[in-house]
């Protein structure tokens, strides 16, 4: 069952649950996906104005397709902790499961890796988005698109400590690579979101 299935009060319960998923990760994609979806709403509603220019109409669609891609986000990181856990739960009585265990567990390491990490560029896409939609959306809905991308924000940093937690079961080159695409997400991340920050602040100011 997709989490996307669940109701907001069923997600909520999951999540304060004793049961694993969702975790970290997936809870950082809906919370990114629900950003990216105030940047949508945001420019839907400038792009219905007489004086939208047609750049609105292109960005609003880029969005509703990233939006699309962050969907699927929560529950491939559900699909990625599974896997590693049944790679974990292998037997490893003699020496042939013990290398059959070692091998699963490092290819659903890489997965465990590579899923988050593909989630942290669509998250820093949106807030790439988000930061092109404080100059286009209509300044009395601007601090929708702030709030969107502090989600995305968030949702970004938080997303990379599932990163983190699994860097240890790869091999060395293979974490070495993905310590620096993390810190590259990472810091290009944090620059997005004090730039869209600058930007909200400089259209409050520009308000009547």
């Amino acid at each position: 069952m997709s989490l996307w299935e669940l109701s907001a009060g069923d997600l909520l319960d999951r999540a304060a649950s004793g049961d694993p998923t969702p975790g970290g990760g997936s809870v950082a994609a809906i919370a990114g996906a629900l950003g990216l979806g105030l940047v949508c709403m945001a420019l839907e509603v400038s792009v219905r104005r007489a004086d939208a220019g047609p750049e609105i109409g292109a960005l609003l669609g880029r969005a509703r397709t990233l939006l699309g891609a962050l969907r699927a986000h929560p529950d491939a990181d559900v699909a990625a902790f599974e896997g590693y856990m049944a790679a974990l739960a292998l037997p490893k009585v003699d020496a042939d499961q013990k290398a059959r265990r070692r091998e699963a567990v490092q290819r659903a390491a890489h997965a465990a890796t590579a899923a988050p990490l593909a989630a942290g560029h669509d998250l820093l896409a949106g807030l790439e988005l988000a930061d092109q939609a404080t100059k286009l959306t209509h300044r009395s809905i601007v601090s929708d698109v702030g709030a969107g991308a502090h989600l995305l924000s968030a949702a970004l940093q938080a997303t990379l400590l599932n990163v983190d937690i699994n860097l240890g079961s790869l091999p060395v080159e293979a974490r070495e690579a993905a310590q620096v695409e993390r810190s590259d997400l990472a810091r290009r991340g944090l620059m997005l979101a004090e730039q869209v920050t600058r930007a909200v602040s400089y259209r409050f100011r520009k308000i009547p």
